[in-house]
């Protein structure tokens, strides 16, 4: 019975300790560089020469043309879709 509460005691401390991230820092020896980001510099941008040709555009998809039956998507006043206002909540 004692041994059985030392493993139940021993058994909640490590649960209670793999959820808390102070110990992790004590006791983890991995680094899988997921915070990496905290110390990393900005880089300076790419140029690039003035008369370089870039690649022909090629879309991926069609876009389709639009007929008469497009959906509008502005209401009387000229808006686009506006809220509802809420209504009044009385004290």
């Amino acid at each position: 019975m004692k041994n059985l509460s030392k493993v139940a005691i021993l058994g909640a401390v490590l649960a209670v300790m793999t959820g808390c991230s102070t110990v992790s820092g004590f006791l983890g020896k991995r680094d899988n560089g997921s915070l990496d980001y905290l110390s990393s510099k900005k880089a300076e941008p790419i140029l690039l020469p003035a008369n370089q040709q870039s690649a022909e555009f090629v879309p991926l998809y069609t876009t389709p043309t639009v007929g008469d039956n497009q959906l509008q998507l502005t209401n009387e006043a000229g808006k686009q879709y506006e809220l509802p206002k809420p209504p009044q909540v009385r004290r």
